[in-house]
């Protein structure tokens, strides 16, 4: 049999050492780290840092506990830029406050100007037309007694009012459009 060379020596204790606790310090890593994928990257960061350092490892009987310290450090690191990357993304509460009352105020105006097209284009529809609408919304509806109060049958009364509503529409858009 073929001497290891000492690089080759090398490799083969770390694969040997490494591949025997993979799955315990990906468990670990797991438990820390809840996201499947971050867990996978941070994994291969402890890999990688493990093989770099593999020189300062004084005995191959402190392996699990060498990489499973620094397992952790890597998780701490990890959640520490984590935080950083929260910190930036997050909003002081004055600042919420502020786009929330912003958002109350631009509600409140469009609620306004859609009260205002919705009046308008009602003002152009025929006052039979107006008022289906009107009984149609009424919670006491009764659909075969308004389409005999306007003279149509039900079918027809269901399509009069499509019809109607799609008129709002168009003009609604129109308006809007003109704004």
């Amino acid at each position: 049999m073929k001497a290891l060379q000492p690089e080759e020596e090398k490799n083969h204790r770390f694969l040997n050492l490494f591949t025997a606790l993979e799955s315990s310090i990906h468990a670990y890593v797991r438990r820390l780290v809840y996201r499947r994928e971050d867990a996978s990257d941070v994994m291969q960061k402890i890999a990688i840092i493990l093989w770099k350092k593999f020189d300062q490892l004084q005995s191959d009987d402190n392996f699990r506990k060498w990489s499973f310290g620094v397992a952790r450090f890597e998780v701490l690191a990890w959640r520490r830029d984590l935080a950083r990357e929260r910190e930036r993304l997050v909003l002081s509460t004055e600042t919420i406050e502020l786009m929330a009352e912003e958002l109350d105020r631009n509600a409140e105006q469009l609620d306004l100007e859609k009260e205002a097209i919705l009046q308008h284009c009602l003002g152009k529809l025929k006052k039979d037309q107006r008022s289906a609408l009107q009984d149609m919304y009424d919670d006491e509806s009764n659909t075969p007694a308004l389409a005999q109060k306007f003279g149509k049958s039900i079918t027809g009364f269901y399509q009069w009012i499509y019809r109607i509503r799609q008129r709002l529409a168009e003009c609604a858009k129109q308006v809007a459009d003109a704004r």
